[in-house]
């Protein structure tokens, strides 16, 4: 019964970030803007290709591929708390 509330408490947060998606700044974030402000910014280099960058999908950059991408982000940082709260459960029981 404990899952069940942890999974109902993870699809609350995904349905509400989806829900607050149209409200999200289009401005620059702060290392843009200082970078528009001195000039910098056309000097940009790519090094790494995020999977969804800018919170969209590659070919689907509408409300639809943000919300994908959204999911898709909340679902795998879940999943990484999940296996890292069952490796600590694991070394916690074996000091006991």
């Amino acid at each position: 019964m404990r899952r069940n509330r942890w999974l109902i408490v993870i699809f609350a947060i995904a349905l509400l970030t989806i829900a607050l998606l149209p409200f999200a700044s289009d401005l620059p974030d702060g290392l843009e803007k200082v970078a528009e402000m001195f000039g910098f910014a056309e000097r940009e280099q790519q090094v790494y290709s995020a999977p969804l960058r800018d919170y969209t999908l590659p070919r689907l950059e509408s409300f639809v591929g943000q919300a994908v991408a959204a999911l898709v982000g909340i679902f795998i940082v879940s999943g990484l708390a999940w296996l890292l709260g069952i490796a600590l459960r694991k070394v916690n029981h074996k000091d006991d």
